[in-house]
């Protein structure tokens, strides 16, 4: 096996596994597939984004990110209220009903981190996290640059 595919293979294949584990997980709320991770960012690191700010950290377009925060609107997860300082723009806040299932919501990616990292030593830990950091360092310095050059 060719080590550029060994990275690519193995990364996503630990994404689609670590979706398998955490599917029927969140299913029991009512938070659907689509849906999960921009829950999950809300809750875990920052309520309150606006949608334009969640797309360029979740690394999705606009298009995703609206449908998504639509049906967790629909479904009483978040609310969208306008932005005061740019009335164009949607802030999206977590509900009652998402903070009600937080601790379980929690606990759900605890576990997974736990699973993925069960027989690792703290400097392993510590080495793949820095290492993961730097692959996406890597990949998006290169496609800021890409940008950059085509003027796009």
């Amino acid at each position: 096996m060719k080590p550029y595919k060994s990275f690519i293979r193995s990364i996503l294949k630990i994404q689609r596994t670590c979706q398998l584990y955490i599917y029927p997980r969140i299913a029991k709320f009512g938070v659907g597939r689509g849906q999960w991770y921009f829950l999950n960012r809300l809750l875990f690191e920052n309520d309150g984004l606006n949608q334009e700010t969640l797309s360029e950290e979740m690394v999705v377009d606009k298009a995703h990110t609206t449908r998504a925060i639509r049906n967790l609107e629909e479904n009483g997860f978040v609310c969208c209220q306008k932005d005061e300082i740019d009335g164009r723009k949607k802030k999206v806040f977590v509900t009652e009903k998402s903070r009600e299932i937080e601790s379980d919501y929690h606990q759900i990616f605890k576990d997974l981190n736990a699973i993925l990292v069960k027989d690792f030593s703290g400097e392993e830990k510590e080495a793949l996290r820095n290492y993961l950091h730097r692959m996406m360092n890597n990949i998006q310095e290169f496609i800021d640059e890409s940008e950059r050059t085509s003027g796009h």
